[in-house]
Parts: C-alpha cells; structure tokens; sequence
C-alpha cells in the first residue's frame, strides 16, 4: 500500500485551520499567482479590433460563464430567464460544466431506519431538492452512499438492488446484480470524480463484501462505463478490518471505511490494493471520519468540565493535529447536551449534533447556525450533499426536473 501511504503523508499541516496555534483561525494570505492571471483593468477594457463591445449582452456573458458556478436549484430558477437560456441549461454540456465547478457541500440527506429519506439545506433558499424522499424511484430504498451530487442506494425488499440517482434531476440508474452475494454486512461507497475531460459521467460503486464462510473481505467494484461488475484479486484477510462499521466515501481515488475494531480500511482504485490504518485509542461512536482540504481525517468531541471541543485527527498514524473549541458563549444552552461529530464541509464548516439540534459551527469565525432539529430516538446516518446537476449516464431513467 505504497500510494495509499504517500497519499496520507500528505501534511494535512497544509490546512490553515490546523496550522494556527495560537487560537486563531485566520486563513493564510493567498498566493500571487492573482497577479499573473488577471490582466490590468487598462487591458480588460481594450476588446480585440475584431469584437465589437456593444456586441456584447451582459446576460450572454452570465449564461455562458457564470450560471455553472451556482447550485442547481438557483440554476432551475433561471430556467424562465428566456427559451435561450431554457435550452443552454437544459443541455448536457451544462450539466458537465456545472458539475465541474460546483462542488460546494449544501446540504445533508438523512435516513432514519424504515423510514425515507430527508434533505437538510444548508440554504434553503439557494440548495434544494424536489423530492428529498426520492419517490421517483420505483420501490422503497436506503440513501447508504453520496458522492459529488450522485446518491448510492438500496432497496428494501427482497432483492436488495442497487441505484444510482440524481435526486435534483430524478435521473436514476438501477445497477445490474453483481456477482458475489451482498448480505447484510456489506459496505459500499461511491466514487465519482467529476472530469472536465471526460463528458459521460463514469463513476464506481466500490462494495466490501464479507464472505459467508470465512472472515475475509472480497472487494467487488460496479462500474458506469461497462455496466458491468468486477471482483478484485485482492483478499483482505485482516482481523482489524471485520466487521466494518457501516458504509464508507470516497477521497481523491481511495475509498475508506471505519471498522468496529477502532481501524480505518483503505482501498486504493486505481492499484486495487487495500491498508489498515489505525484509529486514536480514545475513538467512540460520536466520533466522524471525514474530509478536510482533500485528506483524511477524524473528528471527535470532546467535553471538559462545561466546554466542548473537537479533536482534529490526521496523518498516516491518526495524530492529534489540532484541537476546535466549541465556545459555550455561541453554544449557549447546547453545551449541556450530547455531541456528535457528522462531517467536516467546505473546509470552514464542522456539522455536529449537539442535544437535539443540527449545527454548523463556522470554525474560523466562531459562529452557529442552528441547521435542524436531531433525531434522538435512534442511529440516523448524515451524508454531505452536493447541489449538482451530474449526470447518471447511459441506461438511466428520468422523469420530470422541477415544476
């Protein structure tokens, strides 16, 4: 597991939230690379002798170069602009711009167990779905995996089938059977790596598959491009990799699961070869792993006397790497409930549970949202979401986009 180590030594010291010890959290002074890239306001007012400026609408400019930066329900909006700008968003080659350059986290899909699935926005006004229970697919499922704006889900009957969907676009993908069984013990992620490069979206659904007759994993990998499945040579055969604690995600071409056993299971994509790394001592159900700026970390709470803190794990050895307080002057009554990390966003942004709430705590600002309200009465799993328009490809399924 060569890669996956070098891709872990990576210093995650890089960030400037873990940089900072000094208590603050201001971010590092950007680069002048600025300079080289944007022309002077002289030479940006001088058009080429063959263009006209009054040529030039501001709208056209908007359209083609502006409304890929937005979420995808501001962009829906923009639909009645005119039946120009109806057909260029309706296009697939929007779609693949967009997807290209919004990879903002809007919000989280949850799933209490046997109930369907809810969207939580972290804007309501600007992200959205039109149907958050996702009943445009054709039976009963549960949301397991999320993945740059697709969704990995199961159903719930007897089959067990996989889908892929785009819960803003209703297009949906059922997966064909794989080959190996998939009990009940089977983990999976989606990975999907948006490429301006490549138009057709191509996108795996990576399973960890506990094998029934031994305590061993088997790794099995859908992929887009063929339709097809694959079994892995690779056996994963250790003691600290069973039985894994749910569903994994996906970073930068490795998929990663949290076992029960406190490790964490690498699998590198590309060499198709699996890692064990190891988990801090003091890791506990309240704890995350998630993103932060691109590299694998862990988050865990931590309450001393009346003051919550967030440990921040990372590096190949899951080191202590820098310590968030939760300041109870922001926190106010919350500080005497229970908390629970859900996920590092948008490399500002730690989403916790605390009592009965959703909270956003921006870390640089020392500043709250309350998201939601928390469910108490049982384990409901909160996956980061991103607004987008990504296409589910070849031998999907659509209905309707928003009304």
């Amino acid at each position: 597991m060569a890669d996956l180590e070098e891709y872990h030594m990576e210093e995650i010291d890089d960030n400037p939230i873990l940089l900072d010890d000094e208590g603050t959290h201001d971010m590092i002074p950007s680069c002048s690379y600025k300079s080289s890239f944007y022309k002077s306001s002289e030479s940006c007012a001088q058009f080429p002798g063959h263009i006209k400026q009054e040529d030039i609408k501001i709208e056209d400019v908007v359209r083609q170069y502006a409304l890929c930066f937005l979420p995808a329900k501001s962009i829906c909006r923009f639909k009645t602009v005119s039946k120009e700008w109806l057909k260029w968003i309706d296009s697939p080659f929007f779609s693949h711009k967009q997807t290209n350059h919004f990879k903002h986290v809007s919000g989280l899909f949850c799933q209490f167990p046997g109930e369907s699935p809810s969207f939580i926005s972290f804007n309501p006004v600007a992200y959205g779905v039109s149907s958050p229970s996702l009943c445009f697919l054709p039976e009963p499922i549960d949301v397991r995996t999320s993945c740059n704006g697709l969704l990995g889900c199961q159903s719930r009957l007897g089959d067990d089938a996989y889908y892929i969907c785009n819960p803003v676009t209703k297009e949906w993908r059922v997966v064909p059977k794989p080959t190996l069984y998939h009990g009940p013990e089977t983990a999976i992620a989606l990975a999907f790596e948006p490429d301006v490069l490549k138009f057709g979206a191509q996108y795996e659904l990576v399973c960890a598959v506990t094998l029934p007759d031994r305590a061993a994993l088997l790794f099995e990998i859908y992929s887009s491009r063929t339709n097809s499945w694959r079994v892995c040579t690779a056996m994963c055969l250790e003691l600290d990799a069973l039985p894994l604690n749910g569903d994994g995600f996906y970073i930068r071409g490795f998929v990663f699961w949290e076992t029960q056993s406190g490790a964490v299971l690498g699998f590198d994509l590309k060499e198709e070869e699996y890692g064990i790394l190891r988990l801090p001592p003091s890791s506990n159900p309240t704890g995350a792993l998630t993103e932060l700026r691109g590299e694998l970390c862990y988050l865990l709470p931590h309450k001393d006397d009346d003051a919550w803190s967030i440990e921040v794990y990372g590096n190949m050895d899951m080191s202590l790497r820098r310590v968030i307080p939760l300041h109870s002057e922001v926190l106010g009554h919350l500080v005497d409930g229970q908390c629970r990390a859900l996920a590092f966003v948008n490399d500002d942004t730690i989403i916790i549970a605390l009592g009965m709430k959703v909270i956003a705590y921006h870390v640089r600002a020392h500043k709250m949202e309350r998201v939601s309200d928390a469910r108490t009465d049982g384990f409901v799993r909160y996956l980061p979401y991103v607004n987008s328009l990504a296409p589910v490809g070849p031998f999907m399924r659509k209905t309707a986009l928003y009304p």
